[in-house]
This record gives structure tokens, sequence and C-alpha cells, in this order.
């Protein structure tokens, strides 16, 4: 055998333990081989469940039927029909629209106690806002006749001018709180409407303390 050959017999041998993954001896002084570079394997990861963004759905909870919510929407969006009842009659027929809540309150009383309590407050709220309007008109007209007479005997003083400029800022006032109380309320109650809609028990302030104490006592 040639040089050759043995020096090419030598190479085959010494790789063919490195390729069937063999361990081998190293003599003694020879330098150990290069380990091989081991390939970064990736795993893939199973996916995180999807939450669900779905908000809980109150009317499930409450066990209310679409019905339900839409009569007890109903009995508080019926402010806007006394709204524009006293706004078209200047304030005469606006009494007749807390006759549709009560109309809902009766038919309901013995089908659900949602719809019953939401109907009773809105019932009692309209009416407690009439009031409230008329009580309002009618007590700033004499407050404000009283002062502007008393403004007009005693304008031949210094005093009286100066009453007349309070009094002028005073029926300012009372003419935006007669706009300004019936808007706020038919909002207040579009807002309980919406509530209501959404199977929320909604509470009117002061209106369903007061519905409460009555019960309480009786």
């Amino acid at each position: 055998m040639s040089d050759m050959d043995r020096e090419v017999m030598e190479k085959m041998d010494s790789t063919e333990p490195r390729q069937r993954g063999e361990t081998r001896k190293l003599e003694q002084g020879a330098e150990a081989p290069m380990p091989r570079p081991r390939r970064a394997e990736t795993q893939k990861l199973d996916s995180e469940p999807e939450l669900s963004l779905q908000p809980a759905n109150p009317a499930a909870y409450l066990g209310l039927t679409r019905e339900e919510m839409n009569w007890a929407a109903l009995a508080h969006a019926s402010i806007l029909v006394t709204f524009l009842l006293g706004v078209l009659t200047g304030g005469l027929a606006a009494l007749l629209g807390p006759i549709i809540p009560a109309i809902i309150w009766y038919s309901f009383r013995e089908k659900s106690d949602y719809v019953t309590d939401q109907a009773r407050q809105a019932t009692i709220y309209q009416v407690a806002a009439i009031l409230a309007l008329l009580g309002l008109a009618l007590l700033g007209a004499i407050l404000l006749a009283v002062g502007w007479v008393v403004s007009a005997v005693l304008v031949i003083v210094l005093i009286g001018i100066l009453l007349m400029l309070v009094m002028l800022v005073v029926t300012l006032l009372w003419a935006i709180g007669l706009v300004a109380l019936p808007i706020a309320a038919v909002v207040y109650g579009c807002y309980a409407a919406l509530e209501a809609y959404n199977g929320r028990p909604f509470r009117y302030r002061w209106v369903a303390d007061l519905i409460d104490r009555y019960e309480t006592q009786a």
C-alpha cells in the first residue's frame, strides 16, 4: 500500500466515528475536535384561549325578558310626551303625561315586579317634576311681583334703584330656572329609560327613597 493510500485510510478512520455519532478516544497530545453547533429548535406554543370581551348581560342575571325591559323603558321615556304636552298647551295638559306610566304600572302590577317598580317611579317622578315646575312658576311670580312693586315705590330714593337691579337679576335667574328645570327632568327621565332598556333597575333620587320609606311603614 502506498503512502497516499495509507493517508486516505487514516482520514476515513478519523471521520467515521463522528459520522456515526460514536465517541473516540483521543490520543495523547491530540486536540479535541470542535463540536458541531446544534440547531435551535422552535416549538409552537398553544395559543391562549381567547377571552370573552362581551359584558355580562344584566338582564340574564335578573331573569328579565325583552318585553319587560321595553315596557319599563317606555314608562320612563313617556316624560317626552309630558314635556311636549306642556310646551304645546302652555303647561295645561302636562298632567296628562304621567297617565302613561301609571297605566303601565297598573297593567304589570301582577305580572312583573321590575316593570311595576320602574313604572311607579316614573309616574311619581313626572308628577313631582310638574309640581316643582308649577311651584317655581307661581311662587316666583308672586315674589317677583312684590319685589318689583317695592322697587317702584322706593325708586324715589337711591335704595330703590339698587333694589331694581337686584330684582332684574332675580327675574333673569327665575326665567332660566323655568326653562332649565323641565329640560333637566326630561334628560334624567331619558337616562332612566336607557338604563331600564338595558335591564338595570334604575332608582330616581329621592323618589325611590320615598317609596322605600312608604313601603317600610306600610
